[in-house]
């Protein structure tokens, strides 16, 4: 009794599955990958209790069990294995042995029924959505519009987790058949409009970084079709294909992030994406280690990038652009200039409102005119 499986479909289902995977959890179980087995196929899923995914790979069976095996010696098992099939069969209680090619690995499981419920099984054994105070709406979308949304965005939200309510993206119907994403950590923010017919909701929901970082790797495979997002109450989910991504949405209250973004800045200064990011990439060289700072100063016809150290030196660059006005300087994170200038197509021009040296800058492309970028300045 056990299960043959082909290696590379194997590998490639477990490389989704495993990054679900904390590296150090203080429930054993968490570290594990259930596989449960199907008529002609097995089951793999992994949670770490808020994001959870599952997908299926075609395999031979025998009266199999369901089972649980640590989710990354798994996959550095099938990873190195030369071997065209992996067999996984079960020895005496729960131990179990693959065999790869001629190599053997005896690995020890735990058992099955331990293993946490989805978050998509937890929330729909609940009560409904309306009882929830939550919302029960579909997103149906390309999966490269998402994806480009998800890009735009993703790198904005915080990291602090003690800012629960900034450790997700936003999403909402800023208007019927317009969805709209926005993220910020406090110090910059990001938002993202695209046309969605169709598309309505009652407020709005925030989506967790990590499980939308789980989607967003699910999103490349596939090619550009159609894809829809569910929300379900406190649920989000998205199904491609035998695979799906899971989560519990983030709880509170969004900010107000409408009365953060300037309705007009003093001056519009347009430069080539590509020149101010290898600009901004050089002057980082000499930026302080801990606040990263550059200053960007205007002057008649040109913009200059600058940072100094006192203890190693300065660097110093200057960019052609159509500026005519008063000489002033500001002060920018060179990391949050560079991240959004990442997600910028590369050969396109931004365009950098400012207005003095304490009002956020505002930065925007021709190229996506529904993309908006807002950073706070920093004293240096």
């Amino acid at each position: 009794m056990g299960i043959v499986v082909d290696r590379e479909a194997f590998l490639s289902s477990l490389s989704l599955v495993q990054g679900i995977v904390e590296r150090r959890t203080t429930v054993p179980i968490l570290g594990h990958v259930l596989i449960e087995p199907l008529d002609g196929s097995i089951r793999l899923s992994a949670t770490d209790l808020e994001v959870g995914i599952s997908t299926e790979v075609a395999c031979k069976s025998d009266g199999a069990q369901s089972l649980t095996l640590n989710a990354r010696k798994l996959f550095e098992i099938v990873r190195e294995a030369e071997s065209e099939q992996i067999s996984i069969s079960p020895l005496e209680k729960d131990w179990i042995e693959l065999k790869c090619g001629r190599a053997r690995f005896k690995m020890m499981g735990l058992d099955p029924r331990s293993f946490p419920a989805m978050p998509s099984q937890s929330v729909r054994k609940g009560a409904d959505a309306s009882k929830r105070g939550g919302v029960k709406v579909s997103l149906t979308i390309t999966a490269g519009v998402l994806a480009g949304m998800i890009d735009k965005t993703i790198f904005a939200v915080s990291p602090d987790e003690a800012r629960y309510n900034l450790s997700g993206v936003y999403l909402e119907a800023c208007e019927p058949g317009k969805a709209r994403m926005v993220a910020t950590d406090g110090h910059r923010l990001s938002m993202i409009d695209r046309q969605i017919p169709g598309f309505a909701m009652e407020g709005g929901v925030i989506i967790p970084r990590k499980g939308l970082g789980e989607l967003r790797k699910l999103l490349d495979q596939g090619g550009d079709a159609e894809v829809t997002m569910l929300f379900d109450g406190q649920l989000a989910s998205l199904k491609r294909g035998a695979t799906e991504v899971s989560m519990r949405l983030v709880e509170g209250e969004f900010p107000d992030y409408r009365g953060v973004i300037p309705k007009q800045s003093k001056y519009a200064i347009t430069v080539k994406r590509d020149e101010l990011f290898a600009a901004i990439k050089r002057a980082e060289i000499f930026s302080n280690e801990r606040y990263h700072g550059v200053k960007l100063a205007l002057s008649s016809g040109a913009l200059t990038v600058s940072s100094t150290s006192p203890e190693m030196g300065e660097a110093t660059e200057t960019l052609d652009v159509d500026y005519q006005g008063d000489e002033f300087a500001i002060g920018f994170n060179a990391s949050y200039m560079l991240q959004v200038l990442a997600v910028i197509p590369s050969e396109s021009e931004v365009t950098l409102g400012l207005s003095d040296e304490v009002s956020p800058g505002v930065i925007k492309t021709p190229s996506d005119t529904a993309f908006t970028y807002v950073v706070m300045p920093m004293r240096l």
